[in-house]
């Protein structure tokens, strides 16, 4: 989860905006994260293809700091995500 301001510890992911597998530029809003004070854009500031989403939308706070994605620079890479669970998340499932 980014801190996507100087004081947000935590947030919630509202809405993912792209889907495994499509490609983003920098720029690009990747998911909305309502936090304590409001609801924010989460831009790229890369270009590149989302290989896995980790964290499911609405599936409660999430500490900044923790990864919510992977990304790869190459969509053939892709396919080596299809499996991948991050350590943090196979304890609360």
């Amino acid at each position: 989860m980014p801190s996507l301001y100087p004081t947000m510890e935590s947030g919630t992911i509202s809405a993912w905006n792209l889907e495994e597998g499509a490609s983003f530029n920098a720029g690009d809003v990747i998911c909305s994260v309502e936090t304590d004070k409001a609801t924010v854009d989460f831009e790229a500031q890369d270009e590149g293809v989302v290989a896995k989403i980790i964290v499911e939308a609405g599936s409660g706070e999430i500490p900044c700091g923790t990864p919510i994605l992977v990304t790869v620079e190459d969509e053939a890479d892709v396919p080596a995500f299809q499996d991948f669970v991050h350590f943090a998340s196979r304890t609360t499932r």
